[in-house]
Formats: structure tokens, C-alpha cells, sequence
């Protein structure tokens, strides 16, 4: 299985010629080659899966991110996927959904606020991306650290803003769990592409319960 946690190849130790390796790292490599292209197709895979999802489509906001939020657990293989929306005052994100691996099941209803987490709140409202490998000393998600990571063994996290209209409505969040991991370019587009998937989900259903109204 590919290890998300090797590190690329792109420091000066990489500029041997092929006759300077070993046999033994010639074939470490071509292994580490073949799992992070199977890797990469089953994230490829997953998207293209995702795009098919009739919830997506049929304005149940609810419905669509628990196929979300399940689909992205399982391909980048994390123990817990979950979805926040900010309030009207952007200073409390509610869990719209999360799906945990561990035991196959969705939940919803968790709140953060602001003057708990204002490192975290300040990151997030600057509209990065947040890729913690060491979430417990991360200064952008330590804050988590005693009430949260270590007693669920959360190691790392990714996060990742959606946006709605132009704005801020809140993030996406990749937790692992066990050995801290680190997070490779690839997993950092494949958590991009399942917030634009939020985002177009909620337009979706704006626009059909607008029309429902009228």
C-alpha cells in the first residue's frame, strides 16, 4: 500500500546517476513508483465517482455530504472526513456532517467557536489551506491538541476552505490518525477538488429550493 507519509524525492541527495544506487533501493523505488500510481488512480477514480453522485444533483444538501464526506474517507484513506459552515458572524463553524472510518457511521451537530480556537478561526478566515502533518504542535491547530487530538490519537489534519458566492462558508477537514503523515501534493488537490464539490453542492440546492419557493 502507498505510504502517504514518504517524503518526494526532491533534495540533492536525488542527483545520482542511475549506476549509484543500489539494487536494493532500485527496487525500493520502482515499488514506491507502482503503489503511488495506483494511489493516484484511485483518487482519480474517486473523483470521477464523486461527480457521478445523483445527491449531488438532487438538492439534498444532508444526503450529498454524507456521500461526500464517506467517498473522501475512504480514498485518501483517513479515519474521519467532516464538513463546517460558518454562522452569519463567522466566528462559530457547526459540523454539517463527518463521517469516522473506525466505525462506519455519520454524525453532525459539533460547534467550534472563535474564542476557543482563535489561532485556528484566524488561519481559516485568512482562506488557506491548512496542512498540519504534526497537528499537535502545528501553531495553526495545537489549540486542538488536549480536548481533541489526543484523546481521539488525531496526528494530522488538512484543511481546506469552501467557498460560496465569492465568500468564506467554511472548510473541509481530513483527520489521520496513528504515526503522523505527511501530506502529499496530490492529497492536498484531492481534499481542493472535494471542497469545490461542497461549494457546487450548496449552489445546487439554493437554486432548487429558491425555485421551490417561488
Amino acid at each position: 500500500m502507498f505510504s502517504p507519509s514518504r517524503q518526494t524525492h526532491d533534495t540533492p541527495t536525488d542527483l545520482r546517476g542511475p549506476g549509484d544506487y543500489s539494487v536494493g533501493e532500485l527496487i525500493l523505488e520502482n515499488q514506491w513508483l507502482r503503489h503511488k500510481e495506483g494511489f493516484l488512480n484511485r483518487l482519480l477514480m474517486a473523483m470521477m465517482l464523486l461527480t457521478r453522485q445523483q445527491s449531488l444533483v438532487s438538492g439534498d444538501l444532508k444526503e450529498a455530504l454524507r456521500d461526500i464526506t464517506r467517498m473522501a474517507a475512504l480514498s485518501v484513506e483517513v479515519q474521519r472526513v467532516s464538513i463546517w459552515f460558518f454562522d452569519e458572524t463567522r466566528r462559530t463553524l457547526s459540523c454539517a456532517c463527518i463521517f469516522d472510518g473506525r466505525e462506519s457511521l455519520h454524525g453532525e451537530g459539533a460547534r467550534l467557536d472563535a474564542s476557543d480556537y482563535p489561532d485556528y478561526f484566524a488561519e481559516v478566515h485568512r482562506g488557506r489551506v491548512i496542512a498540519a502533518d504534526d497537528a499537535l504542535s502545528d501553531p495553526r491547530t495545537r489549540e486542538f491538541r488536549e480536548g481533541y487530538l489526543s484523546p481521539l490519537n488525531i496526528s494530522s489534519m488538512l484543511d481546506v476552505p469552501i467557498k460560496n458566492g465569492g465568500r468564506l462558508a467554511g472548510v473541509v477537514c481530513l483527520e489521520h490518525t496513528g504515526p503522523r503523515r505527511i501530506w502529499q501534493p496530490e492529497e492536498l488537490q484531492f481534499a481542493a477538488f472535494v471542497s469545490s464539490l461542497v461549494s457546487l453542492t450548496i449552489e445546487v440546492s439554493e437554486r432548487l429550493s429558491g425555485a421551490l419557493a417561488r
